[in-house]
């Protein structure tokens, strides 16, 4: 399947970028919620395959034998095919020592060069299959294996592009062609192969028929199971049916899993589909891909799945400008802020001035006047108060913003060395299990509650007096909640529900929810609410 597997990478991710075929949705989120539980018990089918390889290693080498030993060992490698590249070597060169005559030793060589064909070691396939073995003293069972490792053979060298100019390919048509009259009609690796010349001569329902066929006849315990629902996932492609097409390969995935595979690619074909509105998942399953990838040892896989830093990289920049933006948001808010301060500073001096020139009006007036003088003393010095607590204000949001570039600047250094060092895993590490945002988005919380809090102390209870008592809310002390935040802008003069949602990082319909929803419950005329919202304080 390697270089087929290549081939549907190139399509999907032309597909992805152009129109973005697959969505998060209910049936999406079902999809991968399930497959997340088949990854938790991943270890359990794991560990389930190798007692049962264990179990067939010991009765082999226990075996005294050579016959029956070299049966076992044909079985062992059988388990092995997809699990270990260089165990299921090591088995197909016992089995060759082991043969007791040329008919299993040349069972045991075409099953080594398909191994090599099927991992991509195409010049150990091509050294074995076209050199080693004489096709004219094969049985005709033996002819067919012969013909599949060859057919496979031509159709993965032929997927992979600049490669197959190097080697001495088999004609993929005629290998097809001699193999179909060597297996019987209707077999199961018949239609398996039907299948795929229908699928590449573009006869798509012909091709879905077999491939139900197939499925219909195979358990969803066994390993095929996985390969034919893959075809059906490219079936799903060529007609443009994206979710079909992510349902089969999250199939295909979970039947790998239950069988231990480790040379797969339907996982982390979900891992690219997902990237685009699930980073997080979808780094976690190409991790797994790539470990497992690195367990069984081929020579292509994980290069093939290494292609996909690219895509990496440009979710870590989306990242990076969803950062920018809520710095943007920041400073928009500390800007209105900055606003909404200066203009009752404004409102203060005036009102100072006009105090001012009345207490000089009335200085010769008697002790009553000059009770009134102390009383505006006093105003000021509360006023003064006011204007430093406001500047310590303006200076919080400074350093908080001042913190976040510094932060960003870190992170930005740090993940560039990791890149500039190939430390790629420890990044997919890091990034699958970041939390930043949401912490920088809390930390925005706490600066915004608390200076608002401070501004208007009794917002929250003037709030809840509109209110019907059923729906009047407490939130803990020195905290707004959600509906609170957007009328506390709405007090600030935000109004636009468009900025409310970018300045709190919600969507415009959850701001419109909450505010038609608080509007319900408001005592008297719902229309003037956030009138009478702007109106608190004043």
């Amino acid at each position: 399947m390697t270089g087929r597997w290549l081939l549907s990478v190139a399509v999907s991710a032309l597909c992805v970028s152009c129109v973005g075929p697959v969505r998060m949705d209910d049936r999406t989120g079902s999809l991968l919620a399930s497959l997340d539980d088949y990854l938790q018990t991943a270890p359990v089918y794991e560990a389930r395959k190798k007692d049962r390889l264990d179990a067939l290693r010991s009765l082999a080498f226990a075996s005294g034998d050579p016959a029956r030993r070299y049966e076992l060992e044909m079985e062992r490698a059988q388990q092995l095919f997809s699990y270990s590249f260089d165990s299921t070597q090591a088995c197909f060169k016992r089995c060759q020592a082991l043969a007791p005559d040329q008919e299993r030793y040349n069972r045991a060589t075409i099953g080594l060069g398909h191994l090599y064909a099927k991992a991509g070691n195409y010049l150990e396939a091509e050294a074995v299959l076209l050199h080693q073995v004489d096709s004219a003293t094969l049985s005709p069972a033996l002819l067919a294996d012969y013909y599949m490792a060859l057919y496979d053979f031509s159709r993965d060298v032929g997927g992979n592009s600049g490669v197959v100019e190097f080697f001495d390919v088999p004609d993929l048509h005629r290998c097809r062609a001699r193999l179909l009259e060597l297996l019987q009609p209707d077999s199961e690796r018949w239609r398996s192969v039907r299948m795929n010349q229908f699928l590449e001569e573009w006869r798509l329902e012909s091709a879905d028929s077999l491939a139900r066929i197939l499925l219909s006849v195979t358990s969803p315990e066994e390993h095929q199971y996985a390969i034919y629902a893959y075809e059906m996932s490219d079936i799903a492609d060529c007609r443009g049916d994206y979710p079909a097409r992510l349902e089969w390969l999250v199939k295909s995935a979970q039947c790998d899993i239950v069988n231990a595979v480790k040379d797969y690619a339907s996982l982390t074909m979900v891992a690219q589909l997902i990237l685009p509105f699930d980073v997080d998942r979808s780094f976690r399953y190409l991790r797994k891909a790539q470990e497992d990838a690195i367990f069984y040892n081929a020579k292509l896989r994980p290069w093939q799945i290494s292609r996909f830093l690219m895509d990496v990289e440009g979710a870590y920049q989306e990242r990076r400008q969803q950062m920018s933006r809520s710095m943007q948001i920041a400073l928009l808010l500390l800007a209105v802020l900055a606003a909404v301060l200066l203009a009752l500073f404004w409102m203060l001096v005036v009102r100072s001035r006009k105090l001012t020139r009345v207490s000089r009006a009335l200085e010769s007036r008697n002790a009553e006047l000059a009770q009134a003088n102390e009383a505006l003393s006093a105003l000021n010095k509360r006023i003064s108060e006011e204007d430093r607590i406001k500047e310590q204000y303006i200076i919080g949001f400074l350093e908080g913003l001042s913190e976040q570039i510094s932060i960003v600047r870190t992170e930005d250094n740090r993940i560039r060395n990791y890149l500039k060092q190939d430390k790629t895993q420890e990044l997919l590490r890091e990034l699958a299990i970041s939390d930043r945002s949401e912490k920088a988005k809390e930390h925005f919380y706490q600066r915004f509650d608390r200076t608002f809090l401070a501004l208007y102390p009794d917002f929250v209870a003037q709030f809840n007096g509109l209110l019907q008592p059923e729906a009047r809310v407490t939130p803990p002390d020195g905290r707004l909640n959600t509906e609170l935040r957007i009328f506390a802008l709405i007090r600030l003069g935000v109004d636009d529900s468009k900025i409310i949602a970018s300045m709190l990082d919600y969507s415009l319909s959850t701001i419109y929810n909450y505010k038609v929803s608080v509007k319900n419950s408001a005592l008297g005329d719902r229309e003037s609410f956030e009138e009478k919202v702007k109106s608190i304080g004043k």
